[in-house]
């Protein structure tokens, strides 16, 4: 007996010293990047994917790039607002400054290992440390490694040479210092709530339901960017929003949703306007065939087309007018106007019908 415990702790040590001795190597690998190839995300993954065989190794290696060269800096959270919504462009501007808040520590190395092809999400939520709670938001990573979900703070560990603290750590030991908005991305069978967290209970409830995260999450990553904002909003309200970061959380997450929505009212107004015009086009042609005494001559099968295409478009102008301001109020759309244009569009296509009748049924 005590020679296979004595087997088994030298097998558990050999192990362990193996993993270490493969951080070491590719913690000093990831600091060989060539600088040209820096100032990139793309060129940097590639550097990843020639020099790193396993996901664990890549994530290891983005994990130990970031916290070794990006400094954290506060006036970084006013600096990247200037680079708009694209995220290529904002993950050049973090390369090139060298420098960032959490929100651009998390952000830069889920777009890393997502081009190492790794699955990565960016987190935000609030912490506690000490057993106090900080109110500010925080922003932190998600990468499943092998199939299996663990979290990451690059911005806690920045500075830090190889003596991680917050690398690939298990959700049921990161919920003692990291609660997310979105319940989801606690990832834990037993979700805890922030009245909980706040009060130092982090244990798994093990009499609750167990919630099945890994199925929430592949509905989550297959969903469009406004299907996630929405399934977030759901779970917060699900989860209760007692307190106010989690309210001020919720109300910007709903703002973005509106303007989501408001892009789409933008989209179908302008999608009917064009109907409209192309309508408008289509009426002024038959108004041109019957000054030019329906000359060249049309087949009744041609004008009958002719009709059907501009009544077609009336109709789809129609339909996209009224979904105008469905999900979202419409404050800048002139609704009512473009109704009218049709209208009278309308009754001047049933005119020329009219006035075309005797030459459709020649």
């Amino acid at each position: 007996m005590k020679n296979f415990l004595f087997t088994c702790f030298f097998v558990s040590f050999a192990a362990s010293l193996a993993a270490q001795e493969d951080d070491a190597w590719v913690d000093r690998k990831a600091l060989q990047v060539p600088l040209l190839q820096t100032y990139s995300t793309d060129s940097l993954a590639r550097y990843m994917l020639e020099n790193f065989t396993t996901d664990r190794q890549k994530v290891r290696a983005v994990y130990t790039w970031i916290t070794s060269n990006v400094e954290y800096s506060k006036d970084s959270m006013y600096y990247f607002r200037r680079w708009g919504t694209d995220p290529e462009e904002k993950m050049a501007a973090i390369l090139r400054r060298r420098k960032g808040v959490c929100e651009n520590y998390a952000a830069l190395f889920a777009n890393l290992v997502s081009k190492c092809g790794v699955q990565a999400v960016t987190i935000t939520g609030y912490t506690k440390t000490g057993g106090r709670v900080n109110h500010s938001g925080h922003g932190w990573a998600a990468v499943s490694v092998e199939g299996v979900w663990l979290l990451c703070d690059p911005t806690w560990d920045a500075g830090r040479t190889n003596s991680y603290q917050y690398f690939l750590v298990s959700p049921a030991e990161f919920i003692s210092t990291h609660m997310p908005f979105d319940p989801l991305w606690q990832l834990l069978q037993h979700p805890i709530t922030n009245h909980e967290f706040r009060s130092g209970y982090n244990l798994s409830k093990k009499d609750q339901p167990v919630f099945n995260y890994t199925d929430s999450i592949t509905a989550y990553l297959q969903a469009d960017t406004l299907q996630q904002m929405e399934a977030v909003a759901r779970r917060m309200n699900a989860a209760g929003m007692e307190d106010d970061d989690l309210k001020t959380w919720y109300a910007y997450n709903q703002m973005k949703i509106n303007i989501v929505h408001q892009e789409e009212n933008m989209q179908l107004f302008n999608d009917a306007v064009a109907n409209l015009n192309q309508a408008k086009k289509g009426y002024n042609q038959l108004v041109q065939y019957r000054n030019n005494s329906f000359i060249p001559p049309k087949t009744a099968a041609e004008i009958d087309g002719m009709f059907a295409g501009i009544e077609k478009l009336i109709h789809s102008s129609y339909q996209k007018m009224e979904a105008v301001g469905k999900k979202a109020e419409n404050y800048q759309y002139d609704t009512e106007g473009l109704k009218d244009e049709l209208e009278r569009l309308s009754i001047k296509v049933k005119d020329i019908k009219q006035i075309l009748q005797p030459q459709i049924n020649h």
